[in-house]
């Protein structure tokens, strides 16, 4: 046969029998001279990390894929699988991590270790006990000194006089309703002070440090007392006739407010409840688990009774201070009387400075941060005696000066008790003072006060103060508070409202040296009821 060879159309090589299929086919794939290649369209690859192109968004529907993001922690978009995948996706990568926790540890040469004998998980292991031990000696030591901390400041308090469990009458008005308390500090406020006791003398730390720490247990909360009702305040009229003119000034005020607090309650929708009238000294003291808690179930919101500053004047002895004890209880808030002829400047009300060695807190901060109401009754008792200027060792002082800023409600929400550097919310205190010349009170003072005149009683009004001021003397010298003797009432009646009180406790002083369980008029002085010739003590008017 003849060899057949062939040549390539470029070259004349002859291609032989060892020549490949490649080498046979290539002369063929070779461009020719001249010739251009079009580019090739490059597919790409399926993603299934990359947002499909458009017009396939329909395959993002929840019902067709379900987004699985950073799914190995390598990937930085979202891994998109049909629903059932990856369900079975998750539960598969749950089950691999477990496992992994769980494999045993090898080392360098393909060993299993264990993590106990493995040194740096050993060591680490150590690391975080030696740890956890260190925190719990922290917490223990700080527990420890905490208690020290606190069975000093409960000793201190109980050396000052004070109670120091106040946890359960904070919990007490806290659940009443916000119209029946009233915030009188910051509690921030109190931890400036109790810390800044560390930088002034011992004798204020010692002080602060405690009422500090009350104060915290305490909380800023106090009870707003409010009168029963309009007819228990026009009540006092029974026992003090004389001030008619101020019992209805009060219950007028006390009227009105109630009626703009019932219309403030129908603005925001909410009906008050009704509730019953109580009774003075009916269930008082009686305490249960969920009374409080019922108190805004039961009781109808009260509003907060702010009665403006009054003034009485008049002749002495006529039952000025009296009258305001006899307030105070249909009020339902406690009383304090401060006597003005006897200061001589304005530390007795809101603090002495403390740079002195003896500097002590003022009257506002007892009533309200060592008290339970924040809206007492103060009696300023002879206000007219008070020295307009005082003297002391750093120049004059004015007693009443702090009272132009006391008796403004605006400026009594933020007073400051100078010793304490405290401020208060004053603006709820009931103030009355008294007077015999009022022109004496300077006229910046006395424009803040509504003034009333009191005049000492008739012959009728005589009678009804005298049997309350003997009735309300012999429940102070322990004779209880029964209806007194009408003879002991008609013989005293002729005395102002401070002798008959006075002679009322010398008879009931002679009662009790004699035995008896009764005053009668017998125990009356004979210079009220003189002897007669017969001897006997009951002269013939008093029948």
């Amino acid at each position: 046969m003849t060899d057949l060879k062939k040549t390539d159309p470029e070259s004349t090589a002859p291609i032989g029998p060892g020549a490949s299929m490649v080498d046979a086919v290539s002369p063929y794939l070779r461009p020719k001279a001249g010739w251009v290649l079009a580019p090739q369209a490059r597919r790409r690859p399926p993603s299934f990390t990359s947002k499909p192109a458009e017009g396939r968004s329909r395959l993002l529907q929840d019902g067709n894929f379900v987004g699985l993001p950073h799914f190995a922690g390598n990937y930085e978009h979202e891994l998109l699988l049909p629903p059932g995948v990856a369900e079975q996706f998750k539960k598969l990568k749950q089950r691999l991590e477990k496992e992994a926790a769980d494999l045993p540890e090898t080392d360098e040469h393909g060993k299993h270790v264990r993590r106990e004998d493995d040194p740096v998980q050993r060591e680490r292991a150590r690391e975080q006990e030696r740890e956890r031990e260190r925190q719990e000696l922290v917490a223990r030591e700080a527990e420890r000194q905490s208690q020290q901390t606190r069975e000093k400041m409960e000793a201190e308090l109980r050396r000052m006089g004070f109670n120091p469990d106040q946890g359960k009458l904070r919990a007490q008005i806290e659940k009443l309703p916000l119209t029946q308390r009233l915030r009188v500090y910051r509690e921030e406020d109190v931890q400036r002070m109790a810390a800044s006791a560390q930088s002034v003398d011992s004798d204020a730390k010692k002080r602060n440090e405690p009422l500090g720490y009350l104060l915290k247990v305490r909380g800023p909360w106090r009870r707003i007392g409010s009168p029963a009702s309009v007819e228990a305040i026009l009540a006092l009229q029974e026992d003090h006739p004389h001030f008619g003119e101020v019992i209805q000034f009060i219950a007028n005020h006390v009227a009105l407010q109630k009626m703009c607090f019932a219309a403030g309650v129908a603005e925001t929708g909410q009906a008050p409840v009704k509730r019953k009238k109580a009774r003075a000294g009916k269930g008082a003291g009686k305490g249960s688990s969920s009374s409080l808690e019922a108190a805004d179930q039961v009781k109808a919101p009260v509003p907060p009774v702010r009665l403006p500053p009054v003034l009485l004047y008049g002749p002495p002895g006529v039952g000025k201070t009296h009258f305001c004890e006899s307030l105070a209880k249909v009020l339902g808030v406690p009383v304090r009387r401060h006597p003005m002829d006897q200061a001589e400047t304005s530390g007795a009300l809101l603090g002495s400075d403390a740079v002195w060695g003896n500097s002590r807190y003022g009257l506002v901060f007892d009533l309200l941060g060592l008290g339970e109401y924040a809206n007492p009754l103060v009696i300023l008792d002879e206000l007219d005696k008070a020295q307009t200027m005082g003297k002391t060792s750093g120049g004059f002082s004015s007693p009443t000066g702090v009272l132009h800023s006391l008796l403004e409600p605006v400026s009594a929400a933020q007073v400051r008790d100078i010793s304490l550097d405290l401020e208060l919310d004053a603006s709820q205190l009931t103030w009355i003072a008294t007077a015999n010349y009022p022109w004496w009170v300077p006229a910046t003072l006395r424009s803040r006060f509504k003034e009333f005149l009191i005049t000492p009683p008739d012959a009728e009004q005589a009678i009804q103060l005298s049997r309350s001021v003997v009735k309300h003397a012999l429940k102070a010298a322990g004779f209880g508070a029964a209806e007194p003797d009408r003879r002991i009432v008609v013989a005293l009646a002729h005395l102002s409202a401070r002798e008959i009180f006075q002679a009322t406790l010398s008879a009931a002083a002679a009662a009790t040296r004699c035995g008896a369980h009764r005053v009668a008029v017998s125990h009356l002085s004979s210079e009220i009821v003189p002897v007669d010739a017969g001897g006997d003590r009951e002269a013939p008017w008093l029948h």
